[in-house]
């Protein structure tokens, strides 16, 4: 019985990845994702742009802080996310300025990493969520540069690995919480 509830509920979650790649050049990855979640485009950006759910979506992320605004438009977050590969475990520790915005029916969220407050001497993302009928098109591209060693023959390799991982539990993350969040707010 406990068996097929747990299938009946991984059912129910059934974000899809279309793309994703993942890429390493002159000290820099890059990732692009392409996922349909199978829930409604309102539900996936109320959870994914209250930046207090991040731990909720993805439990890699052990911390979210807010920060004073640096300018008006821009929200400023501090967070800490753990990742391990194996036994090696290490903190990457990000201030981010981001800046929300609509663009007609596409909800857009850029991020760009303040080197001096975190672990990354450079960072930028860029998230797009977008109606596909009664699901939400989301589209993310990000691209950083450690600030650590990175051991020269299996880091890269270990470093896709992690981000292919995370993309893939942030986008079922924000697809849990927006069903969670359209149950509640239905009558």
């Amino acid at each position: 019985m406990a068996l097929l509830l747990g299938l009946m509920a991984a059912a129910a979650y059934a974000e899809s990845v279309e793309q994703l790649d993942v890429g390493h050049a002159d000290g820099r990855y890059s990732i692009e994702l392409q996922a349909t979640l199978n829930a409604p485009l309102d539900d996936a950006y109320a959870v994914f742009s209250d930046f207090n759910n991040l731990p909720k979506i993805n439990d890699a992320i052990e911390s979210v802080e807010a920060l004073p605004e640096p300018t008006d438009g821009l929200e400023r977050w501090r967070t800490n996310v753990r990742v391990c590969i194996s036994f090696f475990c290490t903190h990457l520790k990000q201030v981010q300025d981001v800046r929300k915005w609509r663009d007609g029916a596409v909800y857009q969220l850029s991020a760009d990493v303040i080197p001096s407050m975190s672990n990354l001497r450079y960072g930028t993302a860029q998230w797009q969520l977008s109606s596909c009928g009664s699901q939400t098109c989301l589209h993310f591209a990000a691209t950083l540069e450690p600030d650590f060693w990175v051991p020269p023959l299996i880091g890269p390799w270990v470093i896709e690995r992690v981000m292919r991982r995370q993309a893939h539990s942030t986008a079922a993350g924000i697809e849990r919480l927006a069903l969670a969040h359209h149950d509640t707010a239905s009558p």
